[in-house]
């Protein structure tokens, strides 16, 4: 079938294992743990099966998995963060059939201005 229109797109449904690379960065830790899974879920239906097809991105991350507390512009927030471990789990096994994909995660913590930005840097590609 024919590539879809994306100047005259009003839905991603079109898109349905068509896209091949997936940028996502700052999107996940705006969601709670079900709803990221929710959320990887429908980015993954996007991908296209063809091997080396990829989400990758990076958001706020945790060396262990949980709600961590986390100040935005002099707001306090929870956010949910994903490990390395358990943000490779979870597409490694609940996105995709396990051994589908290669997923590489790295937590790294940077300070900028006194404030803590822990951060999870990471990809999904389809072997």
């Amino acid at each position: 079938t024919p590539s879809p229109d994306l100047n005259n797109l009003t839905s991603l449904n079109p898109l349905h294992g068509r896209v091949s690379a997936i940028h996502a960065t700052a999107f996940f830790h705006l969601f709670k743990e079900d709803k990221q899974l929710h959320m990887a879920r429908a980015l993954a239906g996007l991908l296209s099966p063809e091997p080396g097809s990829v989400i990758l991105g990076a958001h706020t991350g945790a060396q262990e998995k949980g709600v961590i507390d986390q100040v935005l512009r002099n707001v306090e927030v929870d956010i949910f963060a994903h490990s390395p471990e358990s943000w490779i789990a979870m597409w490694d096994g609940e996105v995709f059939e396990k051994g589908m994909v290669k997923v590489e995660a790295e937590f790294r913590e940077f300070i900028n201005s006194g404030e803590r930005y822990p951060l999870l840097f990471w990809s999904v590609t389809r072997l």
